[in-house]
């Protein structure tokens, strides 16, 4: 059989009716390798029920533990006032009359039960605790008293793969009762819904075992009792239940509906078929793009390998790991992952994995646990453990409270990161490294392992892994499982790309360090795989060799220099796609997709943008309020950072949202007032809005609140508080009476002048409160043409109020005419899709150029029907044009790039520093603002220039997968459809009476709305179900026919199965043909039966084993070459630290060379010797990089401590052997089926 519990569709409760025996207990202990059961009093029929099927557990080699009562009597009770020892007395009478019962018919169904039993203690496989319930005297309760303790009866089962199943119940233990099955089971999974009740159990069994169960007190079994139970044991163990059906060898009756059943067999075989992880991506309910294939196809097949998704915004990382996800549940080559985003796409996140792939995952917030249907049982236990897939925010799982029990919980097989550059080092001008929480959470802190070795796969995504500064892409990919010499040090991945940049400036370099690296990335690809055939033309046959000589270690470094000029920059391209970032990141841009449109590859083009700044004058009374809020702003900004630096946040939260309207400014304030008046509402009156950016990055939120908690503030910071009541009252009241709202009159007037021109308009803003302002003013020229998304959901105007309506029906609208003006906030910009619309609108401009681009990208993208998206970006300006820090920021970008109409790959760590040059500028203080910000756009401008230079652009390093043809999947929807309507379930189907192309599902007691077409689940979500793999309800739906019966007459098709692995056959001629479509099937099942030989037979098992041996090396050589990365880089750091005590000791002790210097630190003893004995000498690269940083004796005493500790940090762990990764159990065991399926054309029923 096969060797996992989630092999088994099991139905949900099994009563007197169902054959429990053969389809629970035997189907689950031939699975299982440990078992645990609570039984009633210890009984002949208490042990007959518990020893059911177990007999299939000993012969897979399993372990039990029972847990029974005792019928005690009132004088057994009062036996324990004479102490423990009298009472053990007692126990043990009562419980060898409980066995004396079975002595009078040796023959009997309970005794021969008991055999089994008996074998498995004899031989210490069977542990036994007696469990009492306790009285309120602190006595245990006599039998009749404690009857009602004993009505459940529960067991759980678990397996090699680490799934569980358990079951709750009652069970008659009568002599009568038992042996006729009167039981009621309820049946629990690990590995779906009912998890929570599952763990429920598991607990309890696990704390009544320990002796932890409160009211309850277990003892063992008494040793007499135990002997004589073995005296009991058979020499050889039972090889079968007694009342087991025996296996009578007639030949089957072929069904009438056997074909039908081979059908649905292979359908529900599929994900496990060769390219069964193809459905995943078929089946789904989207189409994606060729280099969205591609890059699953990818990943997929190099799982468990670990990969950095940076696709450009709006361009589908979200799509492309759904997918994978999808495609890596369906084929069971995952079971466990953890999802982490951001707060503020939860939920976002949570509806595209059902609505586009099917995958119904809870959301944990903390407290509770909500599928897409909504709250589900929140379990006991650790909550990261509650359900094999769950989907958590970034901002939850970095908490000091949630981060241990995060990395508490069992190892994952895949973890993903949304917006993962948030995960990222605080400073980057300082040698001390300091990490922020969400990167601690991924590496680990103190020497603990993190999220990163608690999982066998890892998915960043990220649009700019670039924020600031090129060593954070190093911090992400270091999570990714470097190569040795790469994971070493941060300066090496940086020094990488600046020789490269000299190399192509045809600048001398060090090309012993380039070739090192370059080949520690190289693994097989070949050198054209790296450069393209075509480049071997260019350069011709000679240099080729000497390249690949190169590249390979066979010719000394230096002979790179004297190559040709056009063979020279083959040897830089092929060191530039050999780095990591070559090889784990994938990323696609806009003008990727221009190519591919060109080439034919993509049939819809890629929009063009035509954006346009518009300058807004504000009133004289205006500019006055808004310079009066910039000087609030900067004033107290620099007060709070004097209190403690990071407290200023606060105040620059007030200064976007001056940016945005004045509404949104008052109502910020309003709940700032709130808060300094009597502590009310969020910690210093911040919202979800306000601080998400900032609480991920730089863990501002928790710090807040911890400064805010229990009154706990510091006198000073309370009298600052106090200080700026005083001035927000005055200003919070001119706020509100601002009358003028110049920025709301011009958007009057585009409106009126775009809608002239085109159908349909967006506006964004960041922030809900000038949203709501927005629409207030605007419902009463636009009516029930105006609708808003936001955080709360889609919301349209029915003529007399505000309704909330969904995400889809908002879409729906849109697209149909029916809403002209639509109203967005952030949300918008990750939860849907605009495509329809042409015209762009942002009301206000975030301080993040990617914000801007996250917009954009709801447009900008295939499918738009505009050839160009109109994009209108609103600033405002004082008066006479006096421009704002921000509208200077933005006019000193248009003025290098043209950022307006497209982000830059190699500018994005320009850009994404903005943020930090407007902040510094607005919380300036007037007088010198100017010069501040003069300074600033002077270096933003310079670095713009610098970064154009330079050899470091994600778009040129990342992997670029060339689109092909993909092998066909099993079956596509339109496969299902056919076979599910012609076939003996058809009858459940009815056409639905309102949407087209939609059924309504008699199934499970009630009437299901489902469709195979996703267009129509898209239409309808929440509604209308996509019947596709995934889909609980397409399993029991496929669960309702039976398995094909098997042939004894040789004729037929094979069926090879082991755990994880299926194979389909069929005999062509002579010799034997894989099956792996459904159309291939169903050739085959309408061809002529052939017979199929004992050679036949043999030879699927070959293959079979052959398939699963690949499987098994693939894992063992991922294993292998991962623990060889990590000690590679352990001992590469070891050289680092080394080379490091090398150039101290020639500074400090004024040595003359590097060759003293190296004597001396061998000859030092511990820790340099030991560690040097260990990795051997740096190279002479290493050496002098080390001297020319370590250039003065301050510099040099205070690095030969620190590298004195990383040195005994370093030994310890190359002396202790802790190289090698966490455990993370995978599965075990094979198990083969190889079944005949009798062939209906061959054997027809009479």
């Amino acid at each position: 059989m096969p060797g996992c519990l989630a092999d088994v569709s099991w139905k949900i409760s099994y009563g007197p009716a169902d054959d429990r025996l053969r389809d629970l207990y035997i189907p689950a202990l031939s699975r299982s390798v440990m078992y645990a059961r609570t039984a009633g009093f210890f009984s002949s029929g208490a042990l007959a029920v518990a020893a059911a099927g177990v007999a299939h557990l000993v012969r897979n080699g399993g372990r039990m533990r029972l847990l029974v009562g005792a019928a005690l009597l009132e004088d057994d009770v009062r036996a324990i006032e004479r102490g423990e020892e009298a009472f053990g007395q007692v126990l043990e009478h009562r419980l060898l009359e409980a066995l004396a019962e079975l002595e009078h018919d040796p023959a009997a169904p309970a005794r021969r039960r008991l055999d089994v039993l008996a074998w498995m203690v004899a031989h210490g496989t069977l542990e036994i605790r007696v469990v009492l319930p306790m009285g309120p005297d602190g006595r245990p309760l006599p039998a009749g008293a404690a009857a009602d303790y004993f009505h459940p009866k529960e067991g759980l089962f678990t397996d090699a793969c680490g799934h569980m199943l358990a079951f709750s119940g009652s069970a008659n233990e009568t002599p009568h009762g038992w042996l006729y099955n009167y039981e009621n089971l309820m049946v629990f999974t690990s590995w779906e819904t009912s998890r929570p009740w599952l763990l429920q159990i598991a607990a309890r069994v696990e704390r009544l075992w320990d002796g932890r169960e409160e009211g309850w007190w277990a003892l063992p079994v008494p040793e007499a009792v135990r002997r004589r139970l073995i005296a009991y044991a058979p020499a050889e163990p039972p090889e079968r239940d007694p009342l087991e059906r025996q296996q009578v060898s007639v030949p089957p009756k072929i069904p009438a509906d056997q074909k039908e059943r081979i059908l649905f067999q292979f359908l529900r075989d599929a994900p496990l078929l060769p390219g069964g992880e193809r459905i995943g991506v078929e089946t789904a309910a989207i189409t994606p793009w060729p280099h969205q294939v591609q890059i699953v196809s990818e990943v997929a097949r190099r799982f468990p390998d670990r990969f950095l998704l940076a696709d450009e915004v709006g361009l589908g990382k979200t799509i492309e790991a759904g997918l994978i996800l999808r495609s890596l549940l369906l084929s069971r080559r995952i079971r466990r992952c953890l999802i982490l985003v951001p707060k503020s796409v939860l939920r976002q996140w949570q509806e595209e994995l059902y609505e586009k792939f099917a995958l119904n995952v809870p959301r944990y917030d903390g407290d509770r646990f909500r599928d897409y249907f909504g709250e589900i049982p929140a379990p006991t236990g650790n909550p990261w453990n509650a359900y094999p897939v769950l989907l958590a925010s970034s901002q939850l799982a970095k908490r000091r409270d949630h981060m241990m029990e995060v990395l508490a919980a069992d190892p994952w097989d895949l973890v993903i990161i949304d917006e993962a550059h948030h995960a990222r080092r605080k400073e980057f001008r300082t040698e001390q490294y300091r990490p922020n929480r969400l990167l601690s959470l991924l590496e680990g802190d103190g020497g603990a392992p993190g999220l990163a070795e608690r999982t066998r796969g890892l998915l960043l995504l990220t649009a700019t892994p670039l924020q600031i500064h090129p060593v954070e892409v190093y911090d992400l990919l270091k999570q990714l499982r470097l190569p040795g010499p790469w994971a070493a040090s941060d300066r090496r991945f940086l020094r990488f790309f600046e020789e490269l940049r000299a190399a192509r400036s045809g600048l001398p370099v060090d090309w012993e360090f380039i070739l090192r690296l370059a080949r520690a990335g190289l693994d097989a690809a070949s050198l054209s795989g790296l450069v393209g055939p075509a480049a071997k033309e260019r350069v011709g046959p000679v240099d080729w060799d000497r390249i690949q000589d190169l590249l390979a270690g066979h010719r000394p470094p230096q002979d790179a220099a004297a190559l040709p000029p056009q063979a020279q920059a083959v040897l830089i391209e092929a060191c530039r796609r050999s780095s990591p970032l070559g090889r784990q990141m994938f990323r696609t841009t806009r003008e990727q997709l221009r190519r591919y449109h060109r080439q034919g590859i993509l049939t819809e083009p890629v929009p063009v943008r035509d954006p346009q700044p518009c300058w807004i004058a504000l009133s004289p009374q205006e500019w006055s309020l808004y310079q009066r809020v910039e000087d609030y702003v900067a004033d107290f900004y620099q007060r709070y950072e004097g209190e403690r630096k990071g407290l200023g946040f606060i105040m620059t939260v007030y200064r976007r949202r001056l940016t945005s309207s004045f509404a949104a400014l008052a109502r910020s304030l309003e709940r700032r007032r709130a808060y300094l008046l009597d502590r009310r509402g969020p910690p210093f009156g911040l919202t979800e809005e306000d601080d998400e950016d900032a609480d991920l990055s730089a863990d501002v939120t928790e710090d807040l609140e911890v400064e805010s908690r229990g009154g706990r503030l510091p006198p000073s910071l309370q009298r600052l508080l106090e200080a700026e009541l005083r001035v927000l009252e005055g200003l919070l009241d001119d706020v509100r009476r601002a009358g003028d709202d110049s920025k709301f009159q011009y958007l009057v007037e585009n409106l009126t002048a775009l809608l002239a021109r085109r159908d349909r308009v967006a506006v964004f803003t960041h922030y809900t409160d000038t949203m709501d302002a927005l629409r207030e003013r605007l419902v009463g020229v636009y009516g029930r043409r105006l609708a808003c998304y936001s955080g709360r959901g889609g919301e349209r105007w029915n003529g007399a109020q505000w309704v909330s309506v969904t995400k889809e029906e908002v879409k729906e609208a849109f697209r149909k005419g029916e809403i002209q003006v639509l109203l967005c906030t952030e949300a918008a910009s990750e939860g849907i899709n605009l495509q329809t619309c042409g015209v762009l609108i942002n009301y206000d401009m975030p301080w993040n150029p990617m914000r801007v681009e996250q917009r954009i990208g709801r447009f900008d993208r295939i499918g738009q029907r505009h050839r160009d998206v109109w994009i209108r970006h609103f600033f405002v300006v004082g008066p006479a044009g006096e421009p704002t820090v921000e509208a200077r920021v933005y006019q000193a970008l248009e003025s290098r790039i043209d950022w307006f109409r497209a982000i830059v790959g190699e500018l994005q760590p320009i850009l994404a520093r903005i943020p930090a040059v407007i902040e510094q500028a607005v919380t300036t203080r007037r007088e010198a603002r100017t010069r501040v910000l003069d300074r600033l756009i002077a270096d933003l401008q310079r670095d713009i220039e610098a970064q154009q230079a330079s050899g470091f652009s994600l778009d040129d390093l990342a992997e670029v997968l060339p689109v092909g043809n993909q092998e066909p999947p099993p079956f596509t929807l339109a496969d299902l459809e056919a076979i599910l309507r012609s076939s003996s379930v058809s009858s459940r189907f009815t056409p639905h009476r309102e949407i087209a192309g939609a059924f309504q599902l008699d199934l499970s007691g009630r009437i299901w709305e489902v469709t195979f077409t996703p267009g129509i689940a898209d239409a309808h979500p929440g509604r209308v179900r996509l019947l596709t793999p995934g889909e609980p309800l397409l399993a029991e739906l496929l669960a309702l026919v039976d398995s094909p019966v098997r042939s004894v007459a040789g004729r037929g098709i094979i069926r090879a199965a082991t755990t994880g692995t299926i194979r389909w056959y069929h005999v062509a001629g002579r010799s034997l043909e894989s099956i792996r479509t459904l159309a291939q099937l169903q050739t085959a099942l309408d061809g002529p039966a052939t017979e199929v030989t004992p050679e036949h037979v043999d030879q699927a098992k070959k293959d079979l084993l052959s398939a699963l041996e690949s499987s098994v090396r693939r894992e063992q050589e991922w294993e292998a070459r991962h623990v060889a990365e990590r000690r590679a880089a352990v001992e590469e750091r070891s050289k680092l630290v080394l080379a490091t005590a090398v150039a101290c000791r020639k500074v400090l002790d004024a040595l003359e060379d590097r060759e003293a210097a190296w004597k001396a630190v061998v000859g030092s003893g511990y820790p340099f010797a030991g560690l040097a004995r260990l990795v051997g000498r740096p190279t002479d690269t290493d050496l002098q990089a080390a001297m020319e940083a370590v250039s003065s004796s301050e510099a040099a005493r205070g690095r030969i401590d620190s590298a004195t500790r990383d040195a005994k940090e370093l030994l310890r762990v190359l002396g202790g052997g802790q190289v090698e990764s966490p455990v993370i159990p995978r599965e075990t065991g094979v198990e083969l089926d190889i079944r005949v399926l009798k062939w209906l054309n061959d054997d027809r029923c009479s």
